[in-house]
């Protein structure tokens, strides 16, 4: 009788999505022990990630074969990414997948760091790691296709003042040509350099392609802090040789042919 009364009819609705929109990189800064210790148990400032990818020459990873490690199911909210915005849409943590990789680079920074005073030391990271960073995305497009491929992000994307990483030796092309993530057409890049060299956008149109593409700026016609690292994150990402917040004409070309490519541009420059 009570089970007749408990009883679901279940109906599908079409009106849903998944929750999973976005998958955000992350580098620990830490060795793999202090990353287990600080992504598994309470402390001050709590964070979790979702998964995390040791480094083998880690003196603190005492097992003789990589091995992925998952903290949290995908489908539950770990908090890596914190006051995060992206084209419009914050609340990461609940929309998101985090993955932490095991890399000791260091870069000391808060919101009031003003960038010519900011000092980081950047780490390459292991083949295997980048294998194993590969399948695991794979793994998650297939689990979640509708994830864009510009909101497979960065850290210092989502978080431009006051986080670096992955870092600039973070391989966001090879990503790119594995079927994974954004990455300009480089035909494109060239037409916008050569249109550029006659005629730069001005500090206002680079305000507006950067939120157009997705980083948090202010529309103030200036060329302010939160501008420069905004350009700084796009070029950790996609300008990986120079990124000294300055927006030269590689980096205003690679901005908008990422724009045109994916956030519907007309070619001119002009986006919706």
């Amino acid at each position: 009788m009570l089970a007749s009364c408990s009883s679901v009819v279940f109906i599908e609705s079409t009106n849903q999505n998944s929750r999973i929109d976005y998958v955000v990189m992350h580098a620990t800064s830490e060795n793999f022990a202090e990353s287990v210790r600080l992504l598994t148990t309470k402390t001050d400032t709590p964070v979790s990630s979702h998964y995390l990818i040791p480094a083998e020459n880690d003196a603190s990873y005492n097992r003789s074969q990589l091995r992925l490690h998952q903290f949290v199911e995908e489908q539950q909210r770990a908090w890596h990414a914190g006051p995060g915005y992206w084209a419009g849409q914050t609340a990461f943590n609940s929309r998101s997948i985090g993955i932490e990789i095991v890399n000791e680079f260091n870069c000391e920074t808060t919101p009031e760091t003003d960038l010519d005073e900011l000092e980081c030391t950047f780490l390459p990271f292991e083949e295997k790691q980048i294998e194993m960073t590969i399948d695991l995305l794979r793994g998650i497009q297939r689990r979640y296709p509708e994830i864009d491929p510009l909101d497979f992000v960065a850290h210092s994307d989502i978080v431009t003042e006051w986080r670096s990483d992955p870092g600039p030796l973070f391989p966001w092309r090879r990503l790119y040509e594995e079927g994974i993530g954004a990455w300009y057409d480089e035909d494109t890049k060239v037409r916008y350099e050569s249109q550029f060299e006659e005629q730069p956008p001005d500090i206002g149109e680079l305000q507006a392609a950067l939120l157009q593409l997705g980083y948090l700026v202010e529309p103030t016609g200036e060329f302010d802090q939160l501008t420069r690292y905004a350009v700084r994150a796009l070029q950790l990402r996609f300008r990986q040789a120079d990124y000294s917040g300055e927006p030269d004409l590689e980096t205003l070309a690679i901005l908008w042919s990422l724009n045109e490519k994916y956030r519907g541009g007309d070619g001119l420059g002009h986006y919706p």
